[in-house]
């Protein structure tokens, strides 16, 4: 359930925040702006967060206090008039979001280590809340207006307060709490800076389809609730993997080539997307997500089980997506802003850059780290 409501207030925000802010005045170029400076936030915020938690062996109250704080700021834009003000809270917004994601998969992981379930099956539902949010959002925009988003978000933040604060992966069961030293050590470790790397290039490879994907259909001619079914056929895609097939892929392919794969069909889905698709050919580089994206993650948190100690979880999972994904996506999300207005479809080459990238850094990662955990 803190999966659905942590995942359902994604199913709202990715897809439709961009038209959230487009509406309420910005132009194109600033809807990028404005996003970037969130992820410049997210980058301290993400690594910084999960960090403090795992010293202060508090998860979940971190993810408590960050779920009421969410709550609070995104309900305070139905009174915001000014540039400036949306700037910030553009800006506290995406600190939030960067800090309760990593810590959410942290506890999950967590939760499912100690009581006997499979990560996948529980980590999908909250993609299946984000591709029925998604849906839905895209349905109710068309009818009510384009605060549904806003509306929604709210909602999926308040219920998570509880559920947050109940959350059964908290607590280190007799660890002993991982000290700064311990955690700079495991950042600066040369296997983790590959796979930070790596990942940071896999994930930051979509900046320019979260953050201009929406703006460009609606261009083209799509309307609100065809793009809310498109976001949604992509998370089913993602769903599908990780209830179906992914496991069993990621045993056949190990951690690493997984994510090499997802980086190297990124690299020819964002070179597909150049082409403006709008019929059968952008349903199916949709339905690649499942790879571009639910693959890959599923690399991700096999790599943080089996190298990292649980006491460092949620700060391994900080340092990756708060510092290598968020420089790697603030770096991308300015550049699409900058080209995008000009470019169009052409600025996801961009995505294709950096996922190449990211393949090149998962070549290495496979020659330095055969499985094992690191001395951190």
């Amino acid at each position: 359930m803190f999966y659905v409501l942590l995942f359902g207030s994604m199913g709202a925000y990715l897809p439709f925040w961009p038209l959230w802010l487009e509406d309420w005045g910005l132009s194109k170029a600033e809807v990028g702006y404005f996003l970037s400076v969130a992820i410049v936030v997210r980058i301290a915020a993400g690594l910084g967060l999960p960090i403090l938690a795992d010293r202060l062996d508090s998860r979940r109250n971190m993810v408590a206090l960050l779920c009421c704080l969410g709550a609070v700021l995104f309900l305070s834009h139905l009174w915001i008039d000014s540039k400036l003000i949306l700037l910030l809270a553009t800006a506290a917004t995406g600190g939030v979001i960067a800090g309760v994601m990593p810590l959410g998969e942290a506890l999950g992981m967590a939760a499912s280590r100690r009581h006997s379930f499979g990560y996948a099956p529980a980590r999908a539902m909250g993609s299946l809340a984000f591709l029925i949010v998604a849906y839905l959002v895209g349905v109710l925009v068309v009818d009510f207006g384009i605060n549904v988003v806003l509306y929604i978000i709210v909602a999926c933040y308040f219920a998570a307060i509880f559920l947050g604060k109940t959350h059964p992966g908290g607590g280190f069961k007799g660890q002993a709490r991982p000290g700064l030293r311990d955690l700079a050590r495991m950042i600066g470790h040369p296997t983790f800076a590959l796979f930070a790397i790596g990942m940071g290039c896999l994930q930051s490879s979509h900046a320019v389809y979260f953050a201009y994907a929406s703006v460009h259909w609606r261009a083209l001619g799509l309307s609100e609730d065809q793009i809310g079914l498109l976001w949604s056929f992509a998370i089913f895609a993602e769903v599908a993997i990780m209830l179906g097939p992914g496991p069993a892929l990621l045993r056949w392919t190990g951690i690493v080539g997984a994510i090499g794969i997802s980086c190297v069909i990124s690299a020819l889905r964002w070179a597909a997307m150049t082409a403006d698709p709008t019929g059968l050919w952008l349903w199916l580089l949709q339905g690649t997500h499942a790879f571009t994206f639910g693959l890959g993650h599923l690399g991700a948190m096999a790599f943080i089980a089996a190298a990292i100690p649980e006491r460092a979880n949620a700060s391994a999972q900080g340092a990756y997506s708060g510092l290598a994904v968020g420089v790697f996506m603030t770096a991308g999300t300015v550049l699409s802003a900058q080209l995008f207005p000009t470019y169009e479809g052409l600025t996801y080459l961009v995505g294709t850059a950096i996922a190449l990238m990211g393949a090149l850094s998962c070549l290495l990662l496979a020659k330095r780290w055969h499985g094992t955990a690191l001395s951190v």
